[in-house]
């Protein structure tokens, strides 16, 4: 049962409660949160750690309303936040891409990519900026060809090299951080709103045997390339 704290929004005090400083945070999953969402949206999954990014992305006082896909997530949700003493959580919707269209909402998605799409357009779009949101410390054992490293964990704390106007392609391990990296991201303005996510992460990059390359650990150098077959 929701607690008795929590209110249901409709869609226009979603609205409301967002030009009044509430931070939207969606707790769906990858899939659902990319196929629609409300612009301004910040995403972490209950599927991962969720409080534990929580804490480092969200001010213990920001006040928060939780979109999710059913009522218990709501409440898994509020239930977790509560113990690590992040947000003020006002409200809950659960996620109406029809209902919110119906009433006139704003409603965005973000495009998932798989490996030989990414492999292409990397390819044919040398200007697109690549984000590595994985820690440093993974960057450095091996990323995408030209990846910027971008660590999820300090995109709060830190000014990263990032063109606002020009399309950014972001991945992570397995896709849980690319995803929740991408909403910030598209949160301050990157990318002109022209972000997609490699949803198969480095794991799907290595098992369709695609290079790697490795950078020199102070300078960001590149050294060399690895390529990763199937077999290996």
């Amino acid at each position: 049962m929701i607690t008795s704290e929590l209110q249901s929004l409709a869609a226009t005090q979603l609205v409301e409660e967002q030009r009044n400083g509430a931070l939207l945070l969606d707790v769906r999953d990858p899939e659902q949160f990319t196929s629609f969402h409300i612009p301004g949206s910040v995403q972490i999954g209950l599927s991962g750690p969720f409080a534990s990014w929580a804490t480092v992305l969200i001010q213990p006082a920001q006040k928060l309303v939780l979109i999710a896909q059913r009522i218990s997530s709501v409440h898994e949700a509020h239930t977790r936040l509560k113990r690590v003493g992040v947000g003020h959580v006002v409200g809950y919707s659960l996620a109406n891409e029809e209902e919110w269209r119906t009433k006139g909402l704003d409603v965005a998605k973000i495009s998932i990519l798989r490996c030989a799409a990414v492999r292409a357009i990397l390819l044919s779009s040398p200007s697109i900026q690549v984000f590595d949101v994985r820690s440093h410390a993974e960057w450095l054992k091996g990323h995408l060809p030209g990846a910027i490293s971008l660590p999820l964990l300090d995109l709060n704390s830190k000014a990263p090299e990032i063109d606002p106007f020009r399309p950014s392609l972001v991945y992570c391990h397995e896709g849980f951080r690319a995803t929740t990296a991408a909403s910030i991201l598209l949160r301050r303005g990157v990318g002109d709103g022209n972000i997609d996510i490699l949803i198969d992460g480095i794991e799907g990059w290595l098992a369709c045997g695609l290079p790697l390359e490795i950078s020199e650990p102070h300078t960001g150098a590149q050294l060399q390339f690895i390529s990763t077959s199937k077999a290996a």
